[in-house]
C-alpha cells in the first residue's frame, strides 16, 4: 500500500467542481470549502471563468469533512459511497477493505494514535487516518465498534512509510498497557503473583483483544506453550501483503511479552517457532516461567 502525491495543477478549480458534485456537497456549505463570502461561493459556482486561484486548501477542508486523504480525493482514487456516508455525519463508516470479518477491536488501537499524536502532534495523526480513509472521530466514540486485521497491518505499514523507525513500532506494542491497567482486565492480570498467573489469566481473556486467531495453549512443566493460527482465507486484503504479515506477527510477539507488566514484572520475551506460512500462519510461542536469578521478576519503582 503507497501513498499516492500529487502537486496542484492549473487544474485545481476543475476538480474541486467535480469533486463537490461527486460528494454532492450543498450548496449552502460551500463557504466551509472555499472559505470566501457567501455570495462569492456562488458566484464562482455559477461561473467557471471566476477569478480564484485554488490551492490544495480547499481539498483539505473537504478531507476533514470526510475523513479521506485530500491526495486520494484530488487524484478520484476514492469510495464516493464512503465520502457521502461521512459527509451525512456518519463516521463511524469504515472503508470496504476495512470491513472483511471485522474481529479486532478498534480501542485495541487506541494506544497507537495517541503514541502518535504525542510524538508527531494531531496534525501527523490525523493525516496517517485520513491516507488510510478512517476519520478521527472513529476514536471519539470507541464501545464496542470493531474493524479488522487488516487495519492494523495497514496503519503499521503507513507509520513505517512515513519514517518510523523499527524501534518504534516495537514500542507500539508495550504502550497498549499503559492503558490497559487501569481496565477491569487490567487490575485482574495486577493480582498475579507470578508469571503462570500472567499466563493463565491470558488464556481465559484472548478474546478481549480479537477472535482473528484460533488459540491452543498448555504449561508444560515450567514452560508455557501457546500456538496461534491465522486463516489467510478470511482475510483476503491481508494476504495479498506477506510483509505487513511479518511485521503484525512481530507486533504481536512483543505484545505478547509485556503482559507482566500489569502485575509490576519484567517482561518475559518467549522463543518463537513460524510452524506455517502459507493459506494460514501457525506461530508457537514458548515462555521459560522459571525465575532468571540474574534479572528480577518484579520491575522496581522509584
Amino acid at each position: 500500500m503507497k501513498e499516492i502525491t500529487k502537486k496542484p495543477s492549473p487544474n485545481e478549480s476543475l476538480r474541486l467542481r467535480e469533486l463537490i458534485r461527486e460528494i454532492g456537497i450543498p450548496l449552502r456549505r460551500l463557504q466551509e470549502v472555499i472559505d470566501l463570502r457567501p455570495e462569492d461561493c456562488l458566484a464562482w459556482w455559477s461561473n467557471e471563468s471566476f477569478p480564484l486561484k485554488i490551492g490544495y486548501e480547499p481539498f483539505s477542508r473537504i478531507t476533514e469533512m470526510v475523513g479521506i486523504g485530500e491526495n486520494q480525493l484530488f487524484t478520484g482514487h476514492y469510495d464516493k459511497d464512503l465520502a457521502r456516508k461521512r459527509l451525512l455525519g456518519d463516521h463511524q463508516a469504515l472503508p470496504a477493505r476495512y470491513q472483511e470479518n471485522q474481529n479486532s477491536f478498534i480501542r485495541n488501537s487506541v494506544h497507537i494514535i495517541r503514541y502518535i499524536t504525542l510524538t508527531r502532534g494531531q496534525h501527523f495523526a490525523d493525516q496517517t487516518l485520513y491516507s488510510l480513509s478512517v476519520s478521527p472521530l472513529l476514536y471519539q466514540e470507541l464501545g464496542s465498534q470493531k474493524i479488522n486485521l487488516t487495519y492494523f497491518a495497514d496503519l503499521l505499514e503507513i507509520l513505517q512509510l512515513k519514517g518510523f523507525t523499527q524501534q518504534e513500532l516495537d514500542t507500539l506494542a508495550s504502550v497498549i498497557f499503559l492503558g490497559l491497567q487501569e481496565t477491569k482486565l487490567g487490575k485482574s492480570f495486577g493480582e498475579s503473583q507470578n508469571f503462570h498467573d500472567i499466563y493463565t489469566t491470558l488464556a481465559k481473556n484472548f478474546d478481549y483483544f480479537d477472535t482473528n486467531f484460533e488459540y491452543k495453549s498448555a504449561f508444560v512443566g515450567k514452560k508455557y506453550v501457546l500456538k496461534t493460527t491465522l486463516d489467510l482465507g478470511q482475510h483476503a486484503m491481508l494476504k495479498e501483503s506477506p510483509e505487513n504479515i511479518r511485521r503484525l506477527m512481530r507486533y504481536r510477539h512483543i505484545l505478547l511479552a509485556w503482559f507482566p507488566y500489569l502485575a509490576g514484572m519484567t517482561p518475559l520475551f518467549p522463543k518463537t517457532e513460524l510452524l506455517r506460512f502459507s493459506d494460514v500462519v501457525e506461530m508457537q510461542y514458548e515462555f521459560d516461567l522459571a525465575p532468571n536469578p540474574t534479572q528480577p521478576s518484579k520491575l522496581l519503582v522509584v
